[in-house]
This record gives structure tokens, sequence and C-alpha cells, in this order.
């Protein structure tokens, strides 16, 4: 049996629209998506902590920006990693890091296209910025949501 062929560009086509409803999502499905990865209710704690991250950083409140993150931080500081142990170092190149395009892509974040997965919740198309849960005690019954990457932007 012979099958039709089909158009290469058609088939793509398909391919690439089938895709980008993937991507599609609502706050609902982030909400659930956050409970099922980070554990029940997780969700209301992590849209906290995203919109209160987002205005500081469009507000440019460096001191709030500084008590979000969790040290040591790894940060892309004038295109290089470096490692961050304390508020004060960060705050010393918070300019370096949060440049105009990197502030961009934090103000334009909407939390229905936040990506997660078991690792965190990431920030940008590009991975520029990942926040999770972080155990207070051993057994992990309480977290804090923390800022745990900052990648940068190289546009």
């Amino acid at each position: 049996m012979r099958l039709p062929r089909r158009p290469l560009s058609l088939i793509l086509s398909g391919a690439l629209l089938f895709t980008s409803a993937c991507y599609a999502q609502t706050s609902q499905e982030v909400d659930q998506r956050l409970d099922y990865l980070m554990g029940e209710h997780a969700h209301t704690q992590y849209h906290q902590f995203f919109s209160t991250f987002q205005r500081a950083v469009v507000s440019h409140d460096k001191q709030q920006v500084a008590s979000m993150l969790s040290y040591p931080i790894t940060a892309q500081v004038a295109g290089k990693d470096r490692i961050l142990l304390n508020k004060k170092a960060f705050l010393a190149v918070y300019d370096k890091i949060f440049t105009h395009s990197l502030q961009d892509v934090v103000r334009r974040q909407r939390y229905s296209e936040l990506f997660a997965n078991s690792q965190g919740v990431m920030i940008g198309e590009q991975g520029e910025i990942w926040f999770s849960g972080i155990c207070q005690q051993e057994s992990c019954r309480t977290s804090t949501v923390k800022i745990l990457r900052i990648n940068g932007n190289s546009r």
C-alpha cells in the first residue's frame, strides 16, 4: 500500500501549529503544574513570589530583588558567570546583571507563560532567571521560594 505524498511545507506547517498550541497556557494550567511539581497549593506562593519579583525589577527596587535571591548565587555579570556570596556582593553589581534587556525580559514575562519543571520555574524564553523553593529544614515540609540562578540575557 502506498501512502499519498504530502508537501513537506504542509507537514512542517502542521507540526509548528501543533507545537505552538502545546505551549499555550492559562494561569490555571500553570497553577496546576506548579501544584503537581512543587506540592499541593504551592502555586499561591510561586505566583506571589513571581509578582513581587516582577514589580521589584520593574520599579528598580534593588534591595527587594536582593532579598529574593538564594546565596551564594551564580549570576551572569557583564557576560561572565560569577558566584556572588551575599547581598552586598550582589548589590555591588546589580546594574551589570539587570541590564535593560534583562529587565525587559522580566517585565514582559506573563505568569500564564511561565515554564516549570522539577528543577524550578523559568523566566524568559532562554532561561534567563530560575526560581524554586528552598527547604527550610531537612524534612522539607516548608520551603521559601528564591531566585536560584540568573543567566542573564545575551540580546
